[in-house]
């Protein structure tokens, strides 16, 4: 049953969430080799818990421009693989030292430090992995623009950079940081790959090469609404520590 059948977002959400977990279990590595402890902490941090909000936005988009389910699926995929990379290393004690994540123990407290490093690059680089794959798209351009746009909305200049921010804020106290800057720090942080995820549908689809630059920006705006929103709802409180 395809996405547009759901009348109900919350019905359509959690399609696409068990569409994209069911996804996920097939792409991920298992096996009882020597390096299956990476392989088990991979998929306990990936798989059983999150609303895929991100792979929703793949599916909406790939509906929009009538996107086969398997490439869209692999796309929205490799998105959760890169949000799942960026929980593991955000709850390291170096970073925001969480013990808990969804309920329950973090990467590194259900196995060491070490091993949650290693899932995390893992998983980073099984998202590219994914989309340079020809199961995700035939055409190598349509390949390469997804890979290009992911690792800028998960690098430096995006995710990697507002958690460095985020790190940053932690020196400062939270009532004395104006909402510009919370909101530059998370639309980089979380703002970035839910933008790319609300465009993801339209680069599978080709809408860029066909000379429909409008709808991406549109549904660029529409990632930024959706950050946006989630903002509003944190700025009553410590926004800067946002749990993604």
């Amino acid at each position: 049953m395809p996405l547009s059948s759901y009348r109900e977002f919350d019905a359509a959400l959690a399609f696409a969430a068990q569409s994209t977990e069911r996804t996920m279990e097939r792409l991920l590595p298992k096996g009882d080799e020597g390096e299956a402890q990476v392989f088990e902490a991979m998929r306990y941090s990936s798989l059983g818990g999150g609303k895929r909000l991100r792979a929703f936005f793949v599916l909406a988009g790939s509906t929009l421009f009538k996107v086969g389910a398997v490439p869209a699926l692999r796309t929205a995929s490799a998105i959760e693989f890169v949000h799942a990379y960026s929980l593991i290393h955000d709850d390291l004690p170096a970073m925001d030292d969480d013990d808990l994540r969804r309920g329950k123990p973090s990467c590194h407290k259900q196995f060491d430090e070490a091993t949650a490093i290693l899932a995390g690059d893992a998983l980073q680089t099984l998202a590219f992995e994914v989309l340079a794959d020809t199961d995700t798209h035939g055409d190598p351009a349509v390949r390469a623009h997804l890979v290009v746009d992911l690792a800028k909305a998960a690098g430096a200049h995006g995710m990697v950079g507002g958690q460095m921010l985020d790190l940053l804020a932690e020196e400062q106290d939270a009532e004395e940081m104006s909402i510009g800057t919370i909101t530059r720090l998370q639309r980089l942080k979380t703002g970035a790959l839910i933008s790319f995820s609300c465009t993801a549908g339209a680069i599978l689809g080709k809408a860029v090469f066909a000379k429909k630059a409008v709808v991406v920006v549109e549904l660029k705006r529409a990632g930024a609404l959706a950050f946006v929103n989630r903002v509003g709802v944190r700025a009553g409180g410590n926004a800067h520590r946002a749990r993604r």
